[in-house]
C-alpha cells in the first residue's frame, strides 16, 4: 500500500552571510526591512521554481525524442501529483517513456533508488531493455540467468504473476520500496483477485501505474486502480459508486465534470489526436513461396528429428526450438548448430541420434543457394528501383544466415556498387554505431541480427525485410519499431519472407494474420498480449509444442487455428476496452496543465 511519509521533491535553500543580514535588519528602517524580506521571498521562489524543473533531461539517451506531452506527463507526476500518478495516454504515445523520465529524475536527485516494476510476463524484458538503453537505469529481471530473488537488488523488473507467488511475495512485501511501477494496470481493476491483494500488501512510497484503458467493465474499475495509487482520494467504494455510477444500468458515468476535476490530481491522459504527431502508414508485403526439393527434404528431416527427441531431452527444449527455427532461416544456420553438436559442443549425441544428425548435416551441405536468397535479391532490386531512400534493412536471427546473405549481396544483389553493412551481437557498441553511421551516409543494405534492436534509432531508413520471423509478435514489432517510430516522416515498408508449408508459414498466416501484427503499434500489441501469462520464450515454446503434438498436417493446422482463436479474442477484447475508454473519457481534460 502507498505510504505518505514525505514530499517526492524536497525544496531547500540557503542564505549566505545570514549574520550580516540579521545585523542590517537590526539597524534598518521599516522600508529597508521590507526590501530585505521581499528579496528573501524572491530568492525562495526562484529556488523553489528551479527545484520543480526536470534536471535529468541531458542524462537521457539522445536516441530518445522527448515530446511535449511526455515532458508534461513526467512533470505533472513529479511536481503536481507528488509521485502518485496514473499514466493513461492512449495507445502508442509512449507511457513507458514517461515513467522512465520520472524514475531517471528520482535517481538523478539521489533521493530514491529502490524501484519495483511489475508487468505482464510478455513485457518484462522489454521494460528492462528500455530502462537501460534509453535512461541508463540498470534493472535486473526475474527472467535473468542467476536471478537470486527480490531481496538482493534495488531495481527489479518482474512478471506480476511470478512476483505474486508466495515465496516471492513474502520477500517483496517485507521490503519498503521507494517506488512501485505497474504496467497494464487495468489488470488490477478487480479487488477480489490475487493480483490486487498482492499489490495492496506491498509497501511503497510512490506509485506510477500505466494503462491506456483504466476502465474495462464500469467506472468502478477506475476507483480500484486509483485507490492503490492515492488511497482515499475518492472516499469509500460505496461513496464513489453513489456519486459517479449511473443510476440506471447504462455504461458511462454521472457527475462527469466533478469526476474530471478529481481525476486531474491522479490521472494523466493524452489523446493521439491532441498531440500533433503525424503517424505514418505501414505498407506490408508478405512473400510466401514453395521451398525447393532439397529445402523441403531438409525441413522434413529436421522436423522429424525435433519431434523424435524433444520429449526425450527435457533439459534441451530451447536448443530444439532453435534448430526448428534455423531450418526455415537457412541450411547454413542448421549446419552451424549440428556440426557443434556432432563435435560434442553442448550435447552428447550417440547411436541413432548421431546418424540422424550426420544425415541432416549432409543434406544442409548440398544446398548452395536457397529460394529465400533469390526472393530477397528480387525484393532489394525492386526496392532500389522504386524508392529514393536507397536504404534497406534485412533482419535475421542467426549469424550463419547473416553471413550467407552478405555473401549473396556481395555477389551482385540489387545492382552494381550497392554498399553492404552488417551488425551482429559480436560487435562492440562503438563498432555497431560506426556501421550504422556508414549505412546512414552511404546507403545500401544493412544486414543485421536482432542485436540492433537495442537502443538504436535508425528511422532514416523506411524499408525492412524480415528474412526469417521471430515466433513472438512483440519481437516482430520491436524490429519494425526501430524505423516506425515517432519522428518517421515517410511510409514504412515491411517485407516478410516465408517458406510455404513450414511452421514459419503457419505463424505468419494463422497467428500474425489473426491479430494483424504488422499493423499494430507496440502499445496495441501490449494491450492484446498482456493478459497471457507467458514470457516471450514461453510463447515460442507454445508454437513449437503445436508442431510437436501434431500427428498430421491437418492436425497441425487445427492446433494453430486454436491458438489463433485465442489471440483473436484477446484482440477483440482489447479493441472493445479501448472504445469504452474513449467513450468514458470523452471531453475529459486530464492531459495538460489547465487549471
Amino acid at each position: 500500500m502507498a505510504t505518505d511519509d514525505q514530499s517526492l521533491v524536497d525544496t531547500t535553500f540557503e542564505l549566505e552571510d545570514s549574520p550580516d543580514i540579521l545585523d542590517k535588519i537590526g539597524t534598518s528602517t521599516d522600508e529597508d526591512l521590507s526590501d530585505h524580506l521581499l528579496n528573501i521571498e524572491a530568492n525562495r521562489l526562484s529556488i523553489a521554481q528551479s527545484q520543480q524543473e526536470l534536471q535529468s533531461l541531458e542524462e537521457i539517451s539522445d536516441q530518445v525524442q522527448l515530446l511535449e506531452h511526455q515532458l508534461d506527463a513526467a512533470h505533472r507526476a513529479l511536481f503536481q501529483m507528488d509521485g502518485k500518478a496514473l499514466f493513461a495516454d492512449e495507445v502508442g504515445l509512449g507511457k513507458t517513456i514517461e515513467v522512465g523520465m520520472v524514475l531517471k529524475e528520482m535517481v538523478f536527485r539521489e533521493a530514491h533508488d529502490t524501484f519495483l516494476i511489475l508487468t505482464p510476463a510478455q513485457l518484462a524484458t522489454q521494460w528492462q531493455k528500455e530502462m537501460r538503453e534509453k535512461f541508463g537505469l540498470e534493472f535486473v529481471c526475474n527472467y535473468d540467468d542467476g536471478f537470486e530473488g527480490f531481496n538482493e537488488y534495488d531495481k527489479i523488473v518482474a512478471s506480476i504473476d511470478t512476483a505474486k507467488r508466495d515465496s516471492y511475495a513474502n520477500e517483496i512485501q517485507k521490503r519498503s520500496w521507494d517506488a512501485l511501477i505497474v504496467d497494464e494496470a487495468h489488470y488490477l481493476r478487480n479487488q477480489d483477485t490475487n493480483r490486487y491483494d498482492f499489490v495492496d500488501d506491498i509497501e511503497y512510497q510512490y506509485a506510477f501505474f500505466a494503462t491506456a484503458t483504466p476502465v474495462q467493465n464500469d467506472i468502478t474499475d477506475l476507483y480500484n486502480v486509483t485507490n492503490l495509487i492515492q488511497p482515499g482520494l475518492f472516499g469509500t467504494e460505496s461513496e464513489f459508486e453513489r456519486r459517479y455510477l449511473p443510476n440506471d444500468d447504462s455504461d458511462g458515468v454521472q457527475n462527469a465534470a466533478e469526476l474530471n476535476r478529481q481525476l486531474r490530481s491522479v490521472m494523466i491522459r493524452h489523446k493521439r489526436g491532441d498531440t500533433a504527431i503525424d503517424f505514418t502508414d505501414r505498407q506490408v508485403r508478405t512473400k510466401t513461396f514453395k521451398p525447393s526439393r532439397q529445402e523441403q527434404s531438409l525441413y522434413s528431416a529436421v522436423t522429424d528429428y525435433v519431434k523424435n527427441h524433444y520429449s526425450k531431452q527435457a533439459g534441451q527444449h530451447l536448443v530444439m526450438l532453435m534448430l526448428q527455427k534455423e531450418v526455415v532461416s537457412s541450411p547454413w544456420a542448421v549446419l552451424s548448430t549440428v556440426e557443434k553438436w556432432l563435435d560434442g559442443d553442448g550435447r552428447d549425441v550417440r547411436g541413432q541420434e548421431r546418424d540422424e544428425l550426420l544425415s541432416i548435416a549432409k543434406q544442409a551441405r548440398q544446398i548452395d543457394r536457397t529460394t529465400k536468397q533469390e526472393k530477397l535479391l528480387e525484393i532489394i532490386r525492386s526496392v532500389n528501383q522504386r524508392m529514393d531512400t536507397g536504404r534497406t534493412i534485412v533482419f535475421t536471427q542467426f549469424r550463419a544466415t547473416q553471413d550467407a546473405i552478405v555473401d549473396a549481396l556481395h555477389a551482385g544483389a540489387g545492382g552494381n556498387d550497392v554498399p553492404v553493412h552488417r551488425v551482429s551481437g559480436s560487435l562492440s557498441s562503438e563498432e555497431k554505431d560506426n556501421q550504422i553511421q556508414r549505412f546512414r551516409e552511404r546507403g545500401g543494405v544493412l544486414v543485421t541480427t536482432d542485436s540492433i534492436s537495442e537502443g538504436r534509432n535508425i528511422q532514416f531508413c523506411n524499408v525492412i525485410i524480415n528474412y526469417d520471423l521471430p515466433w513472438n509478435p512483440m519481437s516482430v514489432e520491436q524490429r519494425i519499431g526501430r524505423i516506425d517510430r515517432i519522428g518517421q516522416d515517410r511510409d514504412v515498408y515491411v517485407y516478410n519472407l516465408a517458406l510455404e508449408g513450414t511452421v514459419e508459414d503457419y505463424v505468419l498466416e494463422k497467428l500474425y494474420g489473426k491479430i494483424d501484427v504488422f499493423h499494430q503499434t507496440v502499445g496495441g500489441l501490449k494491450e492484446i498480449l498482456s493478459e497471457r501469462e507467458q514470457s516471450s520464450g514461453q510463447f515460442e515454446q507454445e508454437v513449437l509444442q503445436q508442431l510437436i503434438e501434431a500427428g498430421s498436417e491437418q492436425e497441425l493446422e487445427n492446433n494453430f487455428e486454436d491458438m489463433a482463436v485465442d489471440l483473436k479474442e484477446d484482440k477483440e477484447a482489447a479493441k472493445k476496452a479501448q472504445e469504452f475508454n474513449e467513450e468514458v473519457f470523452d471531453g475529459f481534460e486530464t492531459g495538460d496543465n489547465k487549471a
